[in-house]
């Protein structure tokens, strides 16, 4: 991909600066990925085609310990050792992710290699020697997530919000097994006892089946508890999928799958102006 290919609006860049990346560098001892300083001090911080996000310099020094402790704890890629084994991951630098939660990362003594530890697979993946190759892959090798041709950009700003998250977790502190990592967990085993994945994905076909006429593709959009609700959204676990038509890739309903205490469901939410587009495509 050539960085020149990006569209950026009228927002003020969040850039970083050559002297933050040298900075960076220093502190970790590393070198960072060809290609890297270039996008961070041209393009900057903030979200590529609404899916890929690049990290700057102030948020890979604030959340590189965390993340190596995440991964470490829930560790969860099958690669036998012959790509990247885990205690060679658990070196690595994570400098970027997309809104699936795949995370772009690579090791310090192999900047020119790049991998993704993809949010709803066990297979690592190799995919580019800078990070702009690696983003091209991102964006169209259809691996992640549809592929397509949006280079718009949006910047925002992390520090705003480790400013906030800094502020927040100086005024509390969690007790042992009840911090939100924790609970987590164990919602995460939960599931997988109940095994309410399998379950909901089942609904979800059955509901695919009988609502949409074209040929779609379905994608997880989230799973979560809820906490406080009401009808079908009352507490308990909650798993959705984004439909989207194949020729079109437009939107064209969200499935939600709930499980409470008492009771379990699935709802059709349609996307009415997408829809109303495909009929248009339909007639012409």
């Amino acid at each position: 991909m050539n960085i020149d290919e990006i569209k950026v609006g009228k927002e003020r860049l969040v850039l970083a600066t050559d002297a933050e990346v040298d900075g960076l560098e220093a502190d970790l001892w590393i070198a960072l990925p060809g290609g890297y300083r270039e996008y961070i001090t041209k393009i900057g911080e903030g979200i590529l085609g609404t899916y890929v996000r690049i990290y700057a310099p102030w948020r890979i020094a604030h959340e590189l310990v965390e993340w190596r402790r995440r991964i470490n704890k829930y560790w969860c890629w099958e690669d036998e050792g012959t790509l990247l084994p885990k205690d060679r991951a658990l070196e690595c630098v994570i400098i970027g992710d997309t809104i699936d939660g795949d995370e772009l990362i690579f090791h310090p003594s192999r900047p020119n290699r790049l991998f993704v530890l993809p949010r709803h697979s066990s297979g690592i993946l190799e995919v580019g020697r800078d990070l702009l190759a690696a983003i091209d892959w991102m964006c169209t090798s259809g691996e992640l997530t549809d592929p397509f041709e949006e280079r718009d950009f949006e910047p925002f700003d992390s520090r705003d919000e480790i400013s906030k998250g800094e502020a927040a977790s100086s005024k509390s502190i969690d007790p042992e097994g009840e911090s939100l990592d924790d609970i987590l967990e164990l919602g995460k085993q939960w599931a997988k006892r109940h095994k309410v994945r399998k379950l909901a994905q089942k609904d979800m076909e059955k509901e695919m089946k009988s609502s949409v006429k074209t040929e779609v593709r379905a994608s997880l959009l989230y799973e979560a508890l809820v906490m406080e609700g009401r009808s079908l959204h009352s507490e308990g676990y909650e798993i959705a999928w984004e439909i989207r038509d194949v020729a079109s890739r437009l939107e064209i309903a969200i499935i939600r799958w709930h499980k409470g205490e008492y009771a379990q469901g699935c709802s059709y939410a349609p996307n009415n102006a997408n829809l109303a587009k495909l009929r248009e495509l339909g007639s012409k």
